[in-house]
């Protein structure tokens, strides 16, 4: 097993390399001109990047929860899936909970500048 700076040094490296495909999906994404398609695509790819989870409930060892469901799925090296699949959901949920009251803020915010900007301009008609 990993001593304290050998894990900390491997979570170091594995985050660098996150953050790189990260950037590479939200560049290969950035082309989708509907930013409601768009921001949730580059959020699921966060969530599913950087989501941790203990490798044992009983240790305080923590690793990606993805690449822990991917071991346990493909090399059946463990009995983690649902464990870590629940977690996935989990945070995802959450983002995803987080991200529409966001979207919903900003899309209100745009709708009151609109209508703002049309009653600056006088183009507003009364109902």
């Amino acid at each position: 097993m990993f001593n304290e700076s050998e894990y900390q040094m491997m979570w170091m490296i594995y985050l660098a390399a996150a953050a790189c495909a990260w950037l590479v999906w939200w560049k290969m994404t950035s082309w989708i001109p509907l930013w409601y398609v768009r921001e949730p695509l580059w959020l699921i790819m966060a969530i599913l990047l950087f989501t941790p989870v203990r490798v044992d409930p009983m240790e305080s060892w923590m690793a990606p929860a993805t690449m822990i469901f991917l071991l346990d799925t493909v090399l059946d090296t463990g009995d983690n899936e649902a464990r870590m699949l629940g977690d996935l959901a989990l945070a995802m949920g959450l983002a995803l909970l987080l991200y529409l009251l966001i979207a919903a803020g900003r899309a209100g915010w745009r709708h009151w500048r609109q209508q703002e900007t049309a009653h600056a301009k006088g183009h507003y008609k009364a109902p």
